[in-house]
């Protein structure tokens, strides 16, 4: 008889991205070692961005229950302008703006609804997380956030039902990227501050997708460590390469002003002097200082701007490059950010040219997979030398790097990782 976990997320289908594709895939896969996972989330969500596409892959047995929740957001879109139906960029907040008024709503944001906007929704997830837990007999409770107030939600789970509880960090708390050097009141910063201690040593276990995000969140713990390291993971297969009229470098997920691929541009702009020419596609959401760059550097007649794209459609662009683009946030902190385009990337079996911390886990996982290189933020050589290498395999249809040692990070792999710390956590749990 298979053990019941309630999945607590707020990301799921019709939303788009990566944290949906994570807590989907676990899903997917976690009944084939022995857990019959139940969803909770939200009725109706402000995503980022949607993706009807994903909703073909819940599987048609899982059960998934849905309540509504309070948002500031109508609000915010009233008073900045935006229209009833506009997303809401997970970069909102660091976004710079001239109008007064949605400063003002940012600052309102910021600093009293903590530990971020989704906290509304708590009340309403908890009440019907205790009905569930009875209905459905459930041994294990794990909640994947970021938004970190779902954090909020396992904790008061917990403690209410006496049921184990696994919290899913796919960010850091305090120091996620989108909100490094916001200003908040000193009396935001200590409840936040206090809210994440709380919820860290309340939990039995503690997962995340880096070991650095990992090791990070374990410090902050009072009681004996008790984590858990479940890489994103891939899910695609590897198709032929393409025959394009040049080599084709793809970047899929949003371009932040921390993640313009500064090395990148001036090296494409030098090589196509000497006649060797790329072409640059980005899918998603780009920031006006990248596509000024673009045009500084000359490069805009070979490069293509295509908005959020299903997640099906994006592998159809991946498969169709001949070498992929990956950007690491440039932000202080960042050798353990991993973000899940890296592992889709590498299950396609294309070259990757990585911008990033030299130091961090993403060159490490690179380099463990041979599949491609990455340079620091002002290396413009480094990038032109790792060009050239890509231009001479797109010459000779072969690929540029050996790819290997990547069956570790498939999806079903890593959910068996997870599947083993939480028999691990309920059997603890259970003494």
């Amino acid at each position: 008889m298979k053990k019941k976990v309630l999945i607590i997320t707020y990301y799921w289908p019709p939303s788009g991205g990566p944290g949906v594709q994570r807590v989907l895939n676990f899903a997917k896969y976690l009944p084939k070692y022995g857990w019959e996972p139940v969803i909770l989330t939200v009725r109706k969500g402000e995503y980022p961005a949607k993706d009807p596409s994903l909703e073909k892959e819940i599987p048609s047995h899982l059960k998934v229950y849905k309540t509504k929740t309070f948002e500031p957001f109508s609000i915010f879109k009233l008073v900045s302008g935006k229209k009833k139906d506009d997303a809401i960029g997970t970069y909102i907040l660091s976004e710079k703006s001239p109008n007064l008024v949605t400063r003002l709503s940012k600052w309102i944001r910021l600093n009293l609804f903590i530990p971020d906007a989704r906290v509304g929704w708590k009340r309403y997830a908890v009440k019907e997380g205790k009905k569930i837990i009875r209905s459905e007999n459930i041994d294990l409770i794990l909640t994947s956030s970021p938004p970190h107030s779902l954090q909020l939600i396992g904790q008061a789970l917990a403690r209410e039902t006496g049921k184990p509880w696994i919290a899913d960090y796919r960010d850091p708390w305090k120091e996620v990227v989108y909100n490094q050097n916001l200003k908040r009141s000193a009396r935001a910063e200590r409840k936040d501050r206090s809210l994440e201690h709380d919820a860290l040593n309340a939990a039995d276990g503690i997962v995340s997708i880096s070991k650095d995000i990992l090791q990070l969140l374990e410090s902050k713990r009072e009681k004996p460590r008790n984590g858990c390291l479940v890489f994103n993971g891939y899910d695609n297969r590897p198709a032929p390469l393409p025959r394009n009229d040049c080599p084709v470098i793809t970047y899929t997920g949003v371009l932040s002003v921390t993640r313009i691929p500064t090395p990148l541009l001036p090296a494409l702009r030098e090589l196509r002097e000497e006649n060797i020419r790329f072409r640059l596609k980005f899918i998603g959401n780009t920031c006006p200082e990248l596509r000024q760059l673009v045009e500084e550097n000359g490069l805009t007649a070979d490069t293509e701007y295509i908005s959020y794209l299903p997640h099906d459609e994006s592998i159809r662009h991946i498969n169709s490059s001949d070498a992929l683009l990956l950007v690491i946030d440039n932000v202080p902190n960042n050798k353990g950010i991993l973000t899940g385009k890296l592992f889709e990337y590498i299950g396609a079996q294309r070259s990757i040219l990585a911008v990033g911390n030299t130091e961090g886990e993403a060159r490490h996982i690179i380099d463990e997979c041979q599949c491609g290189e990455m340079v620091d933020y002002n290396d413009t050589e480094g990038a032109k030398r790792i060009l050239r290498k890509l231009h001479e395999a797109w010459q000779r249809q072969t690929p540029a790097y050996s790819f290997s040692n990547s069956s570790r990070y498939s999806r079903e792999a890593t959910t068996g990782e997870l599947a083993h710390f939480m028999n691990h956590v309920l059997s603890r749990h259970s003494k």
